[in-house]
Formats: structure tokens, C-alpha cells, sequence
């Protein structure tokens, strides 16, 4: 192949973090701007799709959901420590390394279902010495079994009241379980030593379990502990055992996802308790796999995904959790966008994209792209600057910045979402902004990101969906899910609201959980965030709690000229989000409760009146929630995409689109861990890349599968310079 004589353009189609993660491998090519012109079109006024946040009223950090890093993050965490070092903030500046934005934690909050009730279940998980910015010497299942001896060998020497001869035969196991590990190849799979080893140290702590008097010195008291501890051990067993019989090191995870993940345990042996406890639900309750968002449906997750993500969480490096030092956005989003606008990297704001359109020649590339422009700039030549300072940091307004757009002040006057598909604009008083605005092919782009999440598919891409098979096999086996969320702001601390477990802050440990009630079974407490805030001296809060989880839906998507669906939903959200703190607050912060700040009342519904309001009206009891942020995260770029069994071989690869100049970005595509997750999404950033100049090596990119997949429609690009775009197989 000739060298082009100009550089190709690409565009990427939406700025989360699968588009972003797809600019910053491209831009890392050596010499990159020689064969490449890269443009990011963006929805609205801010990037950072699910993982945006913005500021509210007071400064507020006000997110999508929870957010931050699992230690085995392995291709995220590295990304944004490289991405902090290029961007080389001056010492004393907010957030001016890596080692300062992202805080490494190793406590979580589990609760457990038992006798009628929830109870906590603290956890802290072993800090280990493996770096997790250079996880190179991950070794898939190798590390996962090697950490999770590690772990249990921790677990055990922390636990209480172990009868020895449990302790004795755990032991052994451990010891044989590291040399055979290390001594004997895994793909033995089935033959392999372990599975025997493991199956008989089951059977002999269960019968040792079945017959402990629980009523003997010593094992009473610490019964909790022995019982959780014996529960995380049989989970694990059954993950190391199963993935041994179904040799996964030579068969890969993939042949396992057409069965459910609870089966597959059950196939495996594990122990009828263990399944219902909450170091088993916590995959499937942080990675939405309830159908149809429904909590009160069991979840559904194809067994080889839940069984990969599982044993990499496992294999987290340093840490178990990686906090965020402030919201997403200033934490994550605007430090990739400064870094990539330096490098030059472009990005056009304001630009929602309508339709992918097919050449009708060949029926093969993307001919056109059709946008929305929802604003014009006065000063083009600058190009919009979305970012706000606050306390020094830069950060994401909650509106876009009127003052630099030509539209600005009646936008601001109606006050209209653009990120929304429902929003009205553009109104008619803008004639000229309902004239779509053209991409060309060999004019304005050589090649198209799309990196726009699964859910905008249907509305976005109905020519493929058409022309291609795959692309309506895809929409239809792989269903998206809505997530709602809500931030508190509360007058009293975390111990003053009857949070029970001591937390160590040298260990930057945080409360945090996947497993309360449902349906925003996650909650977190930030309180460190409050610093980036902007509070009045005599009512400020003390505590910050977000609480997310998904949202039922079964109804069809109404129309988007169904304007007022937004504030429906909205008020939904905020329904539920009442009738969930009047039933269920007192069980994690019974201080928080009506009856602890009153001699009678509710006692598990949360006293409103410890919610800070800085309004200007006096307003008491559940008004004051009107106070506080929810959101109802319902657009079809903010629908989580989930995966249910059956649904993993319909993921397409980066390269596989089908269409010659098409790639493919998004924690939606098939990345090998196929959850959707800030991993996911930097994953197919890589790997997008790749199929767009060969760059970066597949082997960099940390836990793709080395086995091929199975019955595979495409095929990688060679990692070389600029390529064609492969087409599909067959």
C-alpha cells in the first residue's frame, strides 16, 4: 500500500470514553498527525457519556451514578496515570498527579439477607505489591488463582475462632494450590491436579462445617466470621474448579456464554448458600443484570462474562477499589480532554448526530454523516471552551457556557437539555439550525468512529441495521437497561447517622456497596468531596451519599416529540427515590431515622429534615428533597448495555462492522470482557484503534483473549501503519 499524500480524517462519533479512549490511542502513534486528522463530535456541551458529571447549585459534583476503578482495571488505570503525567500540572495545583486523583481503598460493605432482614458484611481485602500501573505480567487465570491464595490465606490468618482442623486443611490446600499452579501447565484443565485437590478439601470442610458445635468456646462468638469466610472460599473454589473443567485457558470464556451465570455455578458444585450470599450477587448486581432493569426478577448473565470479570477482580492489583478524588468529570473527563486538545486532537461540540447513510453504489462504506448542529459559536476561530474553574479544578458546567454561543441567551431562557433526544430544540426561530449539517466522505471524513453507546443504534444506524444482518441481530439480542440515581447532602457525619463499622481514614477506606436494597442496591459515602463544593459557613453538609441502581422498563420508548417524557420520568425517579429513603435508611444509618432525632416517628424512613437546603424558603420534612440531585438516566446514549446468556456472540469487534471505513468503540462491542465498564469502554478505545492504523498491539491491550472466538465473523488487522478497513469473512 502507497503512503497516503494528506493525512486521513477520522471522525469519532461521540465523546465518551470509548470515543476519547479511541483519540488517545490514535494520538499516541508515533508521528500520528503524519497520517491522521482526528475530529471527536459531541452531543451537547460536555464529554464523558455515562461517566459525565457536571456542576449544580453550590458547586455540587453532580454524576450519572457512582463511579471508580476496580484494582483490575488493568488497561484503565495505566491510561490514566500516563494521561496525568502528560498532562503535568504544577506542583500544588488541584489534583496535580495521579497519586493524588485516584485513592486506592480496600474495604467494601456487603449486605447479607438473613433471619428477615439485612445485615453488614464488612470486607477488607489484602493490599499486594503488584503495580497497578504496569500490569504486564498479568497471566489471566494464573493470576487470578495466585491472588485468590493469596486473599484466602489473608482471610484466614485475620479470621477467629477457625477450628484447626478446618484451618489445617485449608492450609494444605493453599500450599499445594500455589506450587501446582505455578509448577503445572492450566491448560491441563480437567486433568489438572487442582481440580482434585479442591474437590477434596470441599468435602472435608463441609463435613467438618456440618458437624461443629457452634455452641463450643470460641465458635459462637465468631460464627459470622467463619461462616463468610467458608462462603468466599466456596465461591472462589467453584470459580478455579469450574473454569478448570471447562478449560477456559485452552477453550476460552466464550463457549460458556450461552449458559446462565447462576447455572453454571450450580454445575459446579457450589454450596446452595453461598449462591444466595452477597459475594456472589455483587457481579451481577454492579454490572445491572436484572432483565428489563427489574430487580425483582433474578438476574441473568452469561456465564462465561460473569466468570472472566469475576476472577480479574480477583487479580486487582494494589488495590481492590480506586476512588476518585473528585467527580468524574474533573477526575477523569477534563484531564483526557486537555491532554488530547494539546496534542490536537479536534472537538466539535453541539454536533448530535442523526443518521449513518450507506454509499448506495457499493452498499459497502459510510457515504455521509447527518447532524443536528445545535449551535453556532461567535468566535469560530477559538472553537468552544467547555470547561469551568472551580477551587481550581477544571470542571464541567451543568449548562453550556450561553455566553459563547450565538444562541445562548434564549437557550438560556428556555432552559433546554441538549444532551436529551426528547429536547424541542432546535426551535423555529432558528430556521438555520434545522438544516441538517453534512459530513462527506473524502471531504469532511476517510473514516468513522462510532462510538455512540448501543442503545442510539436503532435511531442512528437503520441503513445498517438494513443492509447488514449483524447489525439487526446485534440491536435485537443485546438489550440496554435504564439506571437511576440520586446524591444526598445531610447535615450530620457518617457516624452521627449510625454508620456501625469503624473505618480506618489512613487507609482511605469508604463506605461503599453493592449489595443494599434494591432497586439502588450500590451506595457510597463521599464526604471528601465536599471540599470541591461550595457551601455556606453555617450550613454545610457533613455527609455526602450517592445511591444508584436501575430503573424497570417495559414500556416502548415513546417518540421523540414526546417532549414532556423526560420530566416524567424525572418525577418518577424522584418517587421512588422517596418511598425508598422512607423504607429503607434505617437499616444502614439508624441515627438518620424520624424516631433517632424525635421521641416518636418512622423507625427505618429517613428524617428529610437532616437533608441541607441552602434555598431561600423554610421548607421541612420530605419538601426538602426537592433539594437534592436525581436524574433518571433514560436517553439512548445513557442505557447501560447489559449481557445476558446468548448475547456475547452477537458483540461485533472493533474491526468487524462490516463497512469498509467503519470502526467500532464502546464497552458494547466485543472486548473479550464484554461488561460494560470504564474498562470496557478504554479496552475498545485500543482496540479500535487498532483496526484503524494497527496501533497499539493487540498484546497490549491487557486480557483481550489470546484463544480465537468462536465461529469469528472478522478478522484483526496486522499491526503495522495505516490500513484499509478489514471487511467480514465469508
Amino acid at each position: 500500500m502507497t503512503k497516503a499524500t494528506k493525512p486521513q480524517k477520522v471522525a469519532i462519533l461521540g465523546g465518551g470514553m470509548g470515543g476519547l479512549a479511541t483519540a488517545y490511542n490514535l494520538s499516541n502513534r508515533p508521528a500520528w498527525q503524519d497520517d491522521y486528522d482526528i475530529t471527536v463530535y459531541q452531543l451537547g456541551w460536555r464529554l464523558g457519556g455515562k461517566c459525565a458529571s457536571s456542576r449544580g447549585e453550590n458547586a455540587r459534583i453532580e454524576e450519572h451514578g457512582i463511579h471508580g476503578f476496580v484494582g483490575s482495571y488493568f488497561n484503565a488505570i495505566p491510561m490514566m496515570h500516563e494521561v496525568y503525567a502528560e498532562l503535568n500540572r504544577p506542583a500544588g495545583a488541584p489534583l496535580a498527579t495521579f497519586d493524588e486523583a485516584f485513592i486506592p481503598s480496600n474495604f467494601a460493605m456487603m449486605w447479607e439477607y438473613e433471619n428477615g432482614g439485612l445485615k453488614p458484611w464488612p470486607t477488607r481485602f489484602p493490599e499486594n505489591k503488584h503495580s497497578a500501573i504496569d500490569p504486564s505480567d498479568y497471566k489471566g487465570l494464573e493470576s487470578s488463582i495466585t491472588s485468590i491464595i493469596f486473599e484466602v490465606q489473608s482471610m484466614l490468618d485475620a479470621a477467629k475462632g477457625v477450628p484447626k482442623i478446618v484451618e489445617l486443611a485449608i492450609g494444605a490446600l493453599l500450599g499445594k494450590a500455589a506450587d501446582q499452579c505455578r509448577e503445572i501447565p492450566l491448560s491441563e484443565g480437567p486433568n489438572h491436579p487442582l481440580v482434585g485437590e479442591i474437590k477434596a478439601a470441599r468435602k472435608l470442610i463441609t463435613g467438618v462445617v456440618d458437624t461443629v458445635d457452634r455452641f463450643a468456646p470460641g465458635i459462637l462468638e465468631h460464627w459470622d466470621d467463619l461462616r463468610h469466610a467458608l462462603m468466599t472460599l466456596d465461591f472462589y473454589s467453584t470459580m478455579i474448579l469450574g473454569a478448570l473443567e471447562d478449560n477456559v485457558v485452552v477453550n476460552g470464556y466464550d463457549g460458556l456464554d450461552d449458559e446462565n451465570w447462576s447455572d453454571w455455578l450450580i454445575r459446579h458444585g457450589i454450596d446452595a448458600a453461598t449462591l444466595k450470599s452477597p459475594v456472589v450477587m455483587i457481579t451481577v448486581n454492579i454490572c445491572y443484570q436484572s432483565p428489563n432493569g427489574d430487580t425483582s426478577r433474578a438476574a441473568r448473565m452469561a456465564a462465561g462474562a460473569f466468570l472472566d470479570w469475576t476472577l480479574r477482580t480477583c487479580a486487582y492489583r494494589e488495590a481492590f477499589l480506586w476512588s476518585f478524588a473528585a467527580g468524574s468529570g474533573e477526575t477523569v473527563v477534563a484531564p483526557m480532554y486537555e491532554v488530547l486538545k494539546r496534542r490536537g486532537v479536534k472537538f466539535e461540540f453541539f454536533h448530535k448526530v442523526d443518521a449513518l447513510h450507506i454509499d448506495p453504489r457499493d452498499r459497502r462504506s459510510i457515504e455521509s454523516v447527518e447532524f443536528t448542529l445545535q449551535a453556532t459559536l461567535k468566535d469560530p476561530a477559538r472553537g468552544y471552551e467547555p470547561l469551568i474553574e472551580v477551587k481550581g479544578l477544571p470542571s464541567w458546567p451543568h449548562r453550556p457556557l450561553y455566553e459563547q454561543l450565538v444562541e445562548g441567551e434564549y437557550m438560556r431562557a428556555l432552559c433546554q437539555d441538549l444532551e436529551s433526544y426528547w429536547c424541542p430544540w432546535p426551535t423555529a426561530e432558528f430556521p438555520y439550525l434545522k438544516q441538517p449539517r453534512t459530513l462527506r466522505r473524502g471531504k469532511d471524513f476517510d473514516q468513522v468512529v462510532f462510538a455512540i453507546s448501543l442503545g442510539a443504534v436503532p435511531f442512528l444506524c437503520k441503513e445498517l441495521m438494513q443492509e447488514s444482518p449483524r447489525w439487526a441481530d446485534m440491536v435485537a439480542n443485546i438489550p440496554s437497561v435504564q439506571t437511576q440515581a440520586m446524591q444526598l447532602w445531610l447535615s450530620k457525619d457518617l457516624y452521627e447517622l449510625g454508620w456501625q463499622e469503624k473505618l480506618d481514614p489512613a487507609k482511605h477506606e469508604v463506605p461503599i456497596t453493592g449489595t443494599y436494597f434494591c432497586p439502588p442496591n450500590g451506595n457510597a459515602e463521599f464526604h471528601d468531596l465536599l471540599k470541591w463544593e461550595d457551601w455556606p459557613a453555617d450550613n454545610s453538609p457533613k455527609a455526602l451519599w450517592y445511591f444508584c441502581g436501575l430503573m424497570p422498563d417495559y414500556e416502548p420508548m415513546p417518540p421523540f416529540s414526546d417532549h414532556e417524557y423526560p420530566a416524567r420520568q424525572a418525577e418518577r425517579v424522584k418517587a421512588q427515590c422517596i418511598q425508598y429513603l422512607q423504607a429503607s435508611i434505617g437499616t444502614m444509618l439508624p441515627n438518620a431515622t424520624v424516631r433517632a432525632n424525635n421521641p416518636i416517628g418512622d423507625p427505618m424512613g429517613l428524617d428529610f429534615d437532616l437533608l441541607v437546603d441552602t434555598r431561600d424558603v423554610d421548607v421541612q420534612g420530605v419538601h426538602r428533597f426537592d433539594s437534592q440531585f436525581w436524574r433518571a438516566n433514560i436517553d439512548p446514549t445513557e442505557r447501560y448495555v447489559t449481557t445476558p446468556p446468548g448475547s456475547v456472540k452477537h458483540r461485533m469487534e472493533a474491526w468487524g462492522s462490516g463497512f469498509d471505513n467503519l470502526t467500532l468503540a464502546g464497552d458494547w462491542i466485543y472486548t473479550g470482557l464484554n461488561v460494560g465498564s470504564f474498562e470496557g469502554a478504554t479496552m475498545s478505545g485500543k482496540l479500535a484503534s487498532h483496526a484503524i492504523a494497527g496501533y497499539p498491539a493487540l498484546a497490549t491491550v491487557i486480557g483481550y483473549p489470546t484463544v480465537p472466538r468462536p465461529d469469528a465473523t472478522a478478522v484483526p488487522p496486522p499491526a503495522s501503519a495505516p490500513t484499509p478497513h478489514l471487511r467480514l469473512v465469508g
